[in-house]
């Protein structure tokens, strides 16, 4: 098992939403699960419920994710919260989906079912006209079969407000980290952070976020940075993970955890958490590659470049190199790109988009020397 008992632990729950289920802070995802089997899998959730993980994710296109579900024991498997996601926006195929994951996990009902990964305008309407998704999930909640309803985004930030401002979902799930790393470029992490979270406290729509992590990049730390709560030193992940559950508005942090060390590490993570939006800004303000006058993320330089290259996720690698002090990650990823700083032009298309006014190619030129010293 670990080296840690429930007895010695204590997961904060949260309501989530208007939905009158009361989820942990911290929930699990099955992403890492397609390296393993379900039955191997259902061990690690069985634990990460002994230790008072009570939020599950997964998703008809996780591998593995749902029939690990179905290879709990009955009493782990019916007491767990559950969601899980179509891809679908509507119609026929909506259905078969539900049907599958019903089948697969062995339950009667679904505690979340949501849409799955809502980018553009044009899907978010899909799952709201005739006959698409959100019809399809009130019919099954009204069946008994969905118990509540929502959607994952990875959109800009006035799409998700609108879709919680709209009520249109009874949980909302987008990512949060505090490194600020995007998922989509022309909306930060701080306007989620800024926007999202009042909204939502306010229209009474639950809040689950994703990429806690910042997809892994925590994980290779931040050198000379430190963290504490209550005199507790913490490291970048334990911090990251800390850091999200600081926000009162959030019910539960989905994290994917691929083993017993790494479920212990994220319990003890948030051990007697608490709100504390003051300390939850103060942490954020350490890390936030985003400074006044500097790249804001809009995006706009990228689409221009004749050349393809992939602007801000340059400039933000620098940045996690020269301020946040992480070295071998950002080179890596930088030497992997298919179109470096070498491919630039300076034909000045950039410059002309630029917002805030930066001198682009000659940030990138220091960007190239920086990231492959």
């Amino acid at each position: 098992m670990s080296p840690i008992s429930a007895q010695e632990l204590s997961i904060a729950r949260r309501e989530l939403g208007r939905t009158g289920l009361h989820v942990s802070v911290i929930g699990i995802g099955s992403s890492p699960f397609r390296h393993g089997t379900p039955e191997l899998c259902a061990e690690l959730l069985t634990q990460a419920f002994t230790l008072g993980i009570n939020y599950y994710d997964t998703a008809r296109s996780y591998i593995n994710g749902e029939e690990t579900i179905g290879a709990l024991v009955p009493d782990v498997r019916n007491n767990l919260i559950v969601a899980t996601k179509t891809g679908a926006r509507g119609g026929k195929h909506c259905i078969n989906d539900l049907q599958s994951s019903l089948r697969l996990m062995k339950r009667e009902w679904v505690d979340l079912w949501m849409t799955h990964m809502i980018e553009t305008e044009h899907e978010y309407n899909l799952c709201t006209e005739l006959g698409g998704f959100c019809d399809i999930a009130i019919a099954a909640k009204r069946a008994g079969l969905v118990r509540s309803v929502g959607a994952s985004f990875h959109a800009h930030t006035s799409l998700i407000a609108r879709a919680i401002e709209e009520k249109t979902f009874d949980v909302v799930m987008f990512p949060l980290n505090l490194v600020g790393r995007e998922t989509r470029f022309g909306s930060s992490i701080s306007s989620y952070r800024d926007v999202l979270l009042p909204a939502a406290q306010n229209s009474g729509v639950g809040l689950v976020v994703m990429k806690v992590l910042a997809a892994g990049e925590v994980r290779h730390g931040s050198p000379g940075i430190q963290f504490s709560d209550d005199g507790q030193k913490l490291d970048l992940v334990s911090a990251s993970i800390r850091w999200t559950c600081l926000h009162p508005e959030i019910s539960t942090a989905v994290l994917g955890i691929s083993n017993t060390r790494e479920l212990v590490q994220n319990v003890l993570a948030v051990q007697n958490v608490r709100a504390d939006r003051k300390l939850a800004d103060a942490w954020f303000d350490q890390l936030n590659p985003i400074e006044a006058g500097a790249c804001t993320r809009c995006g706009k330089c990228e689409p221009v470049c004749p050349e393809k290259i992939e602007i801000p996720k340059i400039i933000r690698l620098f940045e996690q190199h020269s301020r946040l002090g992480i070295r071998g990650f950002p080179r890596h990823k930088y030497g992997s790109l298919e179109h470096t700083v070498l491919d630039c032009t300076r034909c000045g298309a950039c410059n002309e988009v630029c917002p805030v006014s930066l001198d682009v190619p000659r940030l990138l030129e220091r960007a190239h020397r920086e990231l492959l010293q």
